[in-house]
């Protein structure tokens, strides 16, 4: 079992979220670092977003960012994002075998490290459920037209 990953590591859920629950490490500082569980969520309702929730300091609540599902895909491979969220792939020039992610708000920002066996792994599951190009056909394209123009 990989040292890093919960028990849940890619669960399918009983209302078809895939969910990915495992500890990455907050990089604090130079050779600072405190161990953090997260939680990667993929809806078949919201097919092109991933959401990811890290726990509030003293347990009351979560922080939330919802980014692009290729975004993270392309993070594996190449540096990614712009704004709030962007993604490293592992490093070995530098030693660093995971994917680097650095998450920022108006507020605050965290930079992660993330095992990436059990990130790509729960990828695959997500692209299986839903194969590229497939999301624009699970979206209610009436609702969304609805909701910008406030008619629901």
């Amino acid at each position: 079992m990989d040292p890093h990953s919960l028990p849940h590591d890619g669960v399918r859920q009983p209302d078809g979220v895939i969910a990915l629950t495992l500890t990455t490490t907050l990089v604090l500082g130079r050779g600072r670092t405190v161990p953090l569980p997260v939680c990667f969520r993929y809806d078949r309702q919201q097919p092109f977003a991933v959401l990811l929730e890290l726990p509030e300091p003293g347990g009351l609540g979560s922080a939330r960012w919802v980014f692009s599902r290729d975004l993270l895909q392309s993070g594996l491979h190449r540096p990614s994002g712009e704004g709030d969220v962007r993604v490293w792939p592992p490093c070995c020039c530098n030693d660093r075998p995971d994917v680097r992610m650095m998450l920022r708000d108006s507020s605050a920002s965290a930079l992660l490290d993330v095992p990436v066996q059990p990130l790509r792994e729960w990828l695959v599951s997500t692209w299986e459920a839903v194969p590229p190009g497939d999301e624009n056909a699970l979206i209610d394209w009436d609702s969304v037209t609805e909701a910008l123009l406030g008619e629901g």
